[in-house]
């Protein structure tokens, strides 16, 4: 008897500790002290990077409801207001200048569930939740939403990670937006109260440099990007090229082109999963260029 009652109590326990974790206190997007360093890019022939940092200082009511501002500031220009948000049991909204509202997250998904959200939200652009863990992060335990692991758009994979009182890695305000072209978005870190709490395992720093990233801007063009099928890269002027490769961000060699002509030529890159990818090509001086491109 004693014996059953031991058992009882010890599985008692387990079961406290596995509601515990999965009812841990839920945290907020929303809190003064909060900072995000967000990459920027805008595709196309040149791409042009920015790089924004955004933080929440004061609110605002708009038809009774109280939005908390989002202020910002890009590459080190005047702190202006980026947008307002509101956060409600688990659920963070944007109102947009059209007045108009968008759901950009729902940290009360449970595993299966489809969420439209973000700005590009709409019948082909969606997130499933393909799991949920608990990580601890920044001192606390927090909700880590994982999307794009069993499903495809447009028959490529797309990924995105949510992690409770961070919001997406790919921006706090791009959820969602992991389908879309022309453009792409990152978040390289987080701080709060001046305390680094997440940064993006792909990058090596909480600012982009693209200027070191690429030293033959005005030589070699290299699109679309981000890429579907094919990278075109096009060389300004008469440049020789050996080699083109195109590594994993953590730096496996992916796929290869020798021979490469003179004025331009193509990589493919449609067996690729989604993601990013370090495009490097060896010019027959012995000079070699480089730069992010994002496979969708």
């Amino acid at each position: 008897m004693k014996k059953l009652n031991l058992y009882t109590i010890f599985a008692l326990l387990l079961m406290t500790r596995s509601v515990a974790m999965y009812a841990q206190e839920y945290v907020p997007i929303i809190q003064e002290g909060n900072v995000w360093n967000t990459l920027d890019v805008t595709a196309g022939m040149y791409n042009t990077y920015y790089n924004n940092v955004n933080w929440f200082s004061g609110d605002t009511i708009i038809d009774d409801v109280r939005y908390a501002k989002l202020m910002g500031t890009t590459d080190g220009d005047a702190p202006h207001l980026f947008s307002l948000l509101r956060e409600d049991d688990g659920k963070v909204w944007e109102r947009l200048n059209n007045q108009r509202e968008i759901l950009l997250y729902d940290f009360t998904a449970n595993v299966g569930d489809t969420l439209w959200c973000g700005l590009w939200a709409d019948e082909y652009h969606y997130n499933i939740v393909d799991s949920i863990s608990i990580e601890h992060i920044g001192g606390v335990d927090r909700k880590k939403f994982w999307f794009g692991l069993e499903y495809d758009w447009f028959g490529t994979a797309a990924t995105e990670i949510w992690i409770e009182g961070i919001g997406s890695d790919l921006g706090l305000l791009y959820s969602g937006s992991a389908g879309i072209s022309g453009a792409y978005y990152c978040t390289l870190c987080f701080h709060q109260n001046d305390e680094l709490i997440w940064q993006n395992p792909n990058y090596d720093d909480c600012t982009f440099d693209a200027v070191g990233e690429n030293s033959f801007a005005n030589e070699i063009f290299v699109c679309p990007n981000p890429a579907k099928d094919v990278v075109n890269i096009n060389f300004a002027d008469d440049t020789e090229c050996q080699s083109v490769a195109i590594y994993s961000i953590d730096g496996r060699l992916v796929e290869t082109c020798h021979g490469a002509s003179l004025q331009q030529t193509t990589i493919n890159v449609e067996n690729l999963n989604a993601g990013v990818y370090i495009l490097k090509l060896r010019m027959a001086d012995g000079k070699e260029f480089s730069e992010r491109i994002v496979k969708q």
